[in-house]
């Protein structure tokens, strides 16, 4: 039966292999190399899949970990910004409190409107623009009463503009408000 292997080749082989393992020393080193490359290979190749497997593990791990951790932190921020978010869903609250707001300043009150409240993650925006007219100081001293004011808002924009009625002011206002 052919193998298709060459006979000189094997023969070959076959007369170095009897050169060197017809010594008995050379022979013991031999198999005593061969048994611990064997017993190396047999215990190190199923153990170093299995280091794989749970470095993969350990890293997932460490990425849920990290994960879980900022989650935690925004929720302990989510906490510190609560007192600041208006209790009550509703936009006739803000409208009193920015009313409120305006009587501790010598300005007057030319128009307020609220419109289409908009969404802002899990919270809705209660949006009002306000046209006021007064001396320049005091819509300034409204404006870092507002900026200051320990609710949570925003002055999306502000207007100024000289007319015939003096200087006027027109800012819209987003409050952060809960959803129903």
């Amino acid at each position: 039966m052919e193998l298709g292997i060459d006979k000189a080749k094997i023969m070959q082989y076959k007369a170095i292999a009897e050169q060197y393992l017809s010594d008995p020393i050379k022979l013991r080193l031999f198999t005593v190399g061969a048994v611990l490359l064997l017993g190396a290979a047999a215990v190190y190749l199923p153990i170093s899949t299995k280091i794989d497997e749970y470095n993969h593990f350990l890293s997932a791990a460490k990425e849920r970990n990290q994960f879980i951790a900022d989650c935690e932190k925004l929720q302990r921020q989510a906490l510190s910004f609560r007192p600041l978010i208006e209790s009550k869903p509703d936009t006739n609250e803000w409208i009193s409190y920015l009313l409120d707001g305006l009587r501790q300043f010598p300005i007057k009150l030319l128009g307020m409107s609220a419109k289409k409240q908009q969404s802002v993650g899990p919270y809705k925006a209660a949006v009002l623009e306000i046209d006021v007219g007064g001396p320049y100081q005091e819509l300034k001293n409204y404006i870092e009463w507002l900026e200051g004011s320990g609710k949570l808002l925003r002055i999306d924009k502000l207007h100024m503009s000289q007319g015939s009625k003096g200087l006027t002011m027109r800012i819209i206002v987003l409050g952060i408000i809960p959803k129903k």
